[in-house]
């Protein structure tokens, strides 16, 4: 989002609305969150925080195995080549 599109006739509505919109689902969400922790005992707060960091190295396990199918740079080549090409009707020196 960039600043000219609050002074646009047609995207500045929209650029308005998601300036009150996303603050207010991040605080929600948040609100949300501390409302589900809070009546957590210390004890499940914990068991959750190990499973959370037992589950992330997990993830990144699976995502190796399969190979980062959606990276770009190796293996498969898609699009064009960027090879310059000389013009056809000139003369080389």
């Amino acid at each position: 989002m960039r600043l000219n599109d609050l002074f646009d006739p047609e995207r500045g509505p929209a650029t308005l609305v998601k300036l009150a919109l996303y603050p207010l689902a991040i605080v929600v969400t948040c609100r949300v969150i501390i409302a589900l922790l809070s009546r957590l005992r210390a004890i499940d707060i914990f068991l959750v925080f190990i499973f959370l960091t037992l589950m992330s190295p997990l993830a990144y396990l699976i995502r190796e195995a399969r190979g980062h199918r959606g990276q770009h740079g190796g293996g498969r080549r898609g699009g064009a080549e960027r090879t310059p090409l000389l013009p056809q009707n000139e003369d080389v020196e």
